[in-house]
């Protein structure tokens, strides 16, 4: 390894380091990022269209409020007009901020043109710009392709920045495979936030290099997964945050590289936590058409059918999935998936047999640790599952009950599953480990 290279690397290892001392830090999570939406104009000449223009601004407001979770958005005035602004959570060095503005006007004939960019507002540089023409009729289909272009674009710009903060701690130009080589080992590791907080870091410094790396986008995808599904590991800001950013890299990576199997099984890991368990579904299914020996896209696959109402699928799925892949790590997340669906399916000896396996490969999994007090106490071993209450409750002091119900019940609309679900939170709350 090059001298400079591993100057580099020491100095990057140090600051990850120094982030263990307290909370991890989530580099592309935590973005101070200000987005000023101006309302469109209406340069049709028809004073009837101006009902659809406001509609497209308040849309494009729906969605950022939605699907950019880091942002506050606040209403302003301007020139007798309101103005709305986007502001993320704050952050103490330099903001960035954008300017999004645009107009409609009618095109060719039975046609409507809308104009629309991204500024800096800074420097009123044009980031982004893009012309759109449509039939009239199909106003509606168009506004929704346009908004979610325009949310992806504020995404990737935001991405963006956060990848330029990253190339400034490097002295020269990092070697993206040697980024790629200790992320890898950080998710080698146990399943734990400052290893997965370490991996995404290294992932942005290969993406300094070339933000079309797909291994990079994928990684850090998967990064903002692993978040999402152990929502003690940070505040609920970041974790929000997670979970649209981390299905904005996914979609980028998926048209970089339409086949590559480890994207879409990410995509499904990421819509399964954020309730689109149908989407979840067909995502690993082209997971595992493209690569039959993916077990990681089999043991999701597994877990996902417990939220659709089938907990059956979920064993044979990660007995499958651990003779593919016998790596410890994935193990206790097998092990844990196998737990959870036998507790939800009323098996609580089986179920406290595997969650008790997926502790021992890593004693610091929080859901493993989580759903055995609930079978230790519906199983009757009161005192066992208050001790491990309390000492859950000690461990993650700060962790609100809506993350909980978020990612295991409100994602889920399955009657099945909110009958197997709703008595073991029931548990859970009568012992204090999810309120």
């Amino acid at each position: 390894m090059p001298d400079n290279l591993a100057r580099q690397r020491r100095d990057y290892t140090a600051m990850s380091l120094a982030d263990r001392a307290g909370k991890p830090q989530w580099p592309c999570l935590s973005s101070s990022v200000a987005v000023t939406v101006s309302p469109f104009r209406n340069l049709t000449g028809e004073a009837a269209q101006q009902g659809l223009v406001d509609a497209f601004t308040d849309a494009l407001f729906g969605n950022l409020r939605r699907y950019g979770r880091g942002f506050l958005l606040q209403p302003r005035k301007a020139q007798g007009k309101t103005k709305t602004t986007v502001q993320a959570g704050a952050r103490t060095d330099e903001k960035v901020g954008y300017l999004v503005a645009g107009s409609a006007q009618r095109g060719s004939p039975g046609t409507l043109r809308v104009n629309v960019h991204i500024a800096d507002t800074t420097t009123s540089e044009y980031l982004w710009a893009r012309r759109y023409e449509f039939p009239a009729a199909e106003a509606a289909l168009a506004q929704a392709r346009i908004i979610r272009w325009i949310s992806r674009e504020l995404h990737v710009l935001l991405l963006q920045d956060e990848i330029r903060r990253t190339s400034l701690t490097f002295a020269a130009e990092p070697d993206p495979q040697k980024c790629l080589d200790n992320a890898a080992a950080a998710l080698e590791g146990e399943l734990r936030r400052e290893l997965t907080a370490e991996a995404q870091q290294w992932f942005l410094a290969a993406l300094a290099v070339d933000p079309r790396n797909v291994e990079a986008l994928v990684g850090l995808a998967r990064t903002c997964q692993e978040l999402v599904s152990n929502p003690w590991w940070s505040d609920p800001l970041p974790i929000a945050i997670a979970s649209d950013v981390g299905r904005e890299i996914i979609e980028i990576a998926l048209e970089l590289a339409p086949g590559h199997a480890d994207a879409h099984c990410v995509r499904g890991m990421l819509c399964s936590a954020a309730g689109e368990l149908h989407e979840a579904a067909q995502a690993f299914d082209r997971a595992l058409t493209m690569d039959r020996g993916l077990a990681i896209a089999r043991g999701f696959a597994g877990y996902n059918a417990v939220f659709l109402g089938d907990a059956s699928q979920t064993l044979p799925a990660i007995e499958r999935a651990m003779r593919l892949d016998r790596a410890d790590r994935r193990h206790s997340i097998w092990f844990f998936f196998g737990g959870f669906s036998e507790l939800l399916r009323g098996h609580t000896e089986a179920s406290i047999a595997l969650l008790r396996k997926s502790l021992e490969r890593n004693p610091s999994y929080g859901s493993a640790r989580l759903f055995l007090i609930a079978a230790l106490a519906l199983s009757g071993q009161h005192d066992e599952a208050a001790r491990d209450a309390a000492s859950f409750r000690q461990q993650y002091p700060d962790c609100p009950a809506s993350v909980f119900e978020q990612l295991w019940i409100e994602r889920s609309a399955s009657a099945t599953y909110r009958a197997q679900i709703l008595p073991v939170f029931a548990k859970l709350r009568d012992l204090g480990a999810a309120s």
